[in-house]
């Protein structure tokens, strides 16, 4: 891996203009994808102005034509029309070395890493895009977003979202990028149909369930297409997370509310041994679920299988994955057993989860799981 980062960028911009990519001008999305990636230091070929956008914080120069500089640091040159992305940008800085050029080319467009004396330099190898977008801002549209969306892969997503809801949010994802709507407006409509799916749940009758169902659905995509839609907007915020997290657990506190009026209206209540288990094990699944994500990068310093179950058993258990079971136990009119089930498997997630915590934090150096 190359020692120095790459701290400069020069970028051809194109005569012809081009259009935005999902809201965002080109321009303005490559400067914000160099920022994040770590670069400082950016310069503008060609005729177009400096960006006007309060989020870009790299220092920026615009030059009618390039005179390669005489220093031997490498520079992170970007071609004409080139749509990319921050993990394209940091593979290629660990792929350069020093006093060497290299290459991405893919759809049209290029990519390259040079030495400030061989930036205009064409005679060099040629890399395939391994990792990260590179794509042609002159694409249909369709095919440039989902390219994009491809690589926004959450690796927190649960079963159900990779099988399911991702598959339905990135055509949503796309046709909301060519509108108005905020990322955080798309929040506030899926925790809205979350919770009327809750509602709908505790009302009698097949109609209802089915109507539940939709909602609860639609609450899910719109789950994952906010933060698409945040992403590829370079949108995210405070308020944004704020709003997730919060509206996740309304979601959740809704449909409980409509499992209990289920059950309740069958006459068959599942007492309040079940009920107290259950509330435990909620809690004890929370508390170590949250030391997990704050211990994510110490217990990632060591391999093992508690990471393993950590990262790709539990957590993604604990999203929205148990509506499975609960949609299960209602199609079969057995809904009064989820509750004894959940509180089973309630205790045991946490206690899976803590003793792998605190085997996989006993051994990194310098951290001691409480005894």
């Amino acid at each position: 891996m190359n020692g120095t980062p790459i701290r400069e960028a020069i970028v051809f911009t194109d005569p012809r203009g081009v259009r935005p990519i999902a809201g965002v001008p080109l321009l303005v999305r490559t400067m914000l994808v160099l920022q994040r990636a770590g670069l400082e230091r950016c310069t503008l070929v060609g005729e177009a102005g400096l960006p006007d956008d309060c989020r870009i914080r790299l220092e920026v120069t615009a030059v009618p034509s390039l005179v390669p500089p005489d220093d031997p640091a490498l520079r992170l040159v970007i071609g004409p029309g080139a749509v990319i992305d921050e993990t394209l940008v940091r593979d290629l800085q660990a792929r350069a070395r020093p006093g060497e050029v290299l290459a991405v080319e893919h759809d049209g467009v290029r990519v390259s890493v040079a030495p400030g004396p061989r930036v205009l330099d064409g005679d060099c190898p040629r890399l395939r895009l391994s990792a990260g977008t590179l794509a042609c801002a002159e694409a249909p549209p369709a095919r440039v977003e989902h390219a994009l969306l491809r690589a926004l892969e959450n690796p927190r997503d649960g079963y159900l979202d990779r099988l399911l809801y991702r598959r339905l949010s990135r055509p949503t994802t796309r046709v909301l990028a060519r509108g108005p709507c905020s990322p955080n407006a798309v929040t506030l409509v899926g925790i809205g149909l979350g919770a009327l799916g809750g509602v709908l749940f505790g009302l009698p009758g097949q109609a209802a369930l089915l109507a539940a169902l939709l909602c609860l659905l639609a609450s899910g995509v719109l789950d994952c297409s906010d933060g698409e839609l945040a992403r590829l907007r370079f949108a995210e915020s405070r308020l944004g997370h704020w709003l997730d997290v919060s509206g996740d657990t309304v979601v959740h506190l809704c449909v409980l509310g409509g499992i209990a009026a289920r059950i309740a209206a069958s006459g068959r209540s599942p007492g309040w041994a079940a009920l107290t288990g259950l509330g435990a094990g909620v809690l004890g699944a929370f508390a170590v679920m949250t030391w997990s994500e704050q211990s994510e990068a110490r217990r990632r310093r060591v391999p093992g299988w508690e990471n393993r179950l950590l990262d790709g058993v539990l957590s993604p258990l604990s999203t929205r994955d148990w509506y499975v079971f609960m949609v299960a136990f209602a199609l079969a009119r057995q809904l009064e057993w989820l509750v004894p089930a959940a509180a089973v498997g309630a205790q045991v997630f946490w206690v899976a989860g803590l003793v792998a915590l605190v085997r996989v934090l006993g051994r990194v150096p310098g951290v001691h799981a409480p005894q």
